[in-house]
């Protein structure tokens, strides 16, 4: 079975990586709750997808200048007045839950890695006890390999480009995740197909998607069962894949 990962907790459902979305998605009979996390500058995990505020808060800047009390005050657009949280308090809301934490490790806003940030988060999901139940995804591989070597997750996950892909060339990401020993690759739907997928599986490495927002991109991800994929519908996810699910028989019935 395809897994499904609701993507910054469901981010076409409600406000993206927030309190109702995460509480909302705790609900869903997902497998995975996929979020980002980026540093605040009093070394604090905050959970948030832009490396600046603009575009998800009422405050504006890098969110890596701020301490944590300011940024504790800004509120995310569309929530009637909720606050960015931080890691510590996403995972006690999964905690209850067999959800496993599906954490993309960011960059700053020039998609310049955070000096030792990876370490950091991994460092931290340990001490809550919860690495065994985490999937770390990085699209920079050396930050993957920083955050492996600060602590074993369940599983990492080299998330590629699209662009990557296409210089590289699929043959030669394939050979490079496994040189440098990562279990799985996560695409981009729209690079994905019967032959990508056959080529990462005989490659012996798992093989995931990202960006499965529509019903037409979320009924090929199924066809071609990857092992898992995130997106921001996980509603309509769910729906299709308990459709596919349902022998022909009960459905003419």
């Amino acid at each position: 079975m395809t897994d499904i990962a609701s993507h910054r907790g469901g981010a076409l459902l409600w406000p993206e990586n927030s309190r109702i979305a995460f509480e909302n998605t705790a609900k869903l009979p997902v497998e995975q709750v996929e979020f980002d996390v980026h540093p605040t500058r009093d070394g604090k995990l905050v959970v948030i997808h832009d490396g600046t505020l603009d575009r998800t808060t009422d405050g504006s800047g890098p969110v890596s200048a701020r301490d944590w009390t300011e940024l504790s005050r800004l509120a995310l657009k569309g929530t009637g007045g909720q606050r960015m949280l931080l890691l510590e308090e996403v995972v006690e809301i999964f905690r209850p839950t067999t959800i496993l934490l599906r954490v993309e490790i960011k960059c700053d806003p020039d998609r310049v890695p955070y000096p030792g940030h990876a370490a950091r988060v991994a460092k931290s999901l340990h001490g809550l006890g919860v690495l065994d139940r985490t999937v770390i995804t990085i699209f920079q591989l050396d930050t993957v390999l920083e955050a492996v070597a600060a602590g074993r997750p369940a599983l990492h996950v080299w998330l590629v480009t699209p662009q990557v892909q296409a210089d590289l060339g699929l043959n030669r990401v394939v050979a490079v995740a496994k040189a440098n020993g990562m279990p799985m690759l996560g695409l981009r739907q729209n690079m994905l197909d019967r032959q990508t997928v056959s080529t990462v599986r005989s490659a012996d490495l798992g093989i995931g998607g990202w960006a499965c927002n529509d019903a037409a991109a979320i009924a090929r991800l199924l066809g071609l069962g990857v092992d898992v994929f995130t997106t921001d519908r996980p509603d309509l996810a769910l729906a299709q894949r308990a459709a596919l699910a349902v022998p022909q028989s009960d459905m003419a019935s």
